[in-house]
């Protein structure tokens, strides 16, 4: 038996130590998308809502921000520097599934839906007519993420360092959909992926506290 316990920690030991080694070559090798611009989300900190102050190529582009009232899911709004509502993503206009985001930017809307991955997060997104026209991928240290169009090529690359929030964002000159779009489907990602982290220390609270 305790061999057996041995052989099943080295299995587990060697498939986590293969894991960090793909995340971090991946984090390292950027893959080649050809010119980009860059945007760069900074996550306030302490706030009672999600707060992303976004900059691009360097200059202040907009700024995403929750609803400190929803509890339960967590709809963003994206604000220029001047207050002016750009984009929305909640869960009030969704046409697919129940657990996606509906992205609203002017008369355009996209569904992103989140799909079951073990080792990562996916999410495929659609246009209004159900069409799916990207798919984003992250891995499951919250360290590298590409974003794919329908043909599978590379047009956004998503960088974060361990343990911090901030994250960055390459955006191909290739890609076809709308940069506030972009924005939202990190933004959405971020936001989810926050939710989770606190769910799963909340449920190792409460287990510990038995």
């Amino acid at each position: 038996m305790e061999r057996r316990k041995l052989v099943v920690r080295i299995i587990a030991a060697v498939i986590i130590a293969a894991l960090l080694g793909g995340s971090l070559l991946s984090w390292i090798i950027c893959p080649n998308i050809g010119e980009y611009t860059e945007y760069k989300f900074d996550v306030k900190n302490f706030h009672m809502a999600t707060t992303i102050e976004v900059e691009k190529s360097g200059e202040d582009f907009a700024t995403v921000k929750g609803n400190v009232w929803k509890f339960v899911t967590d709809p963003l709004t994206m604000y220029d520097t001047n207050e002016n509502k750009l984009a929305y993503a909640g869960d009030e206009y969704h046409f697919l599934a129940q657990d996606s985001h509906s992205i609203v930017v002017n008369d355009t809307v996209v569904e992103m839906v989140g799909r079951v991955n073990f080792i990562g997060e996916t999410y495929d997104i659609y246009d209004a007519d159900q069409k799916k026209i990207a798919k984003l991928k992250i891995n499951y240290f919250n360290t590298e993420g590409k974003l794919y169009d329908a043909d599978g090529n590379i047009i956004a690359v998503y960088r974060s360092f361990p343990f911090f929030n901030d994250f960055n964002v390459r955006v191909s000159d290739d890609c076809e959909l709308d940069e506030n779009v972009v924005v939202m489907v990190f933004s959405s990602y971020y936001s989810d992926h926050k939710f989770d982290e606190s769910e799963s220390s909340g449920s190792s609270s409460r287990s510990k506290s038995k």
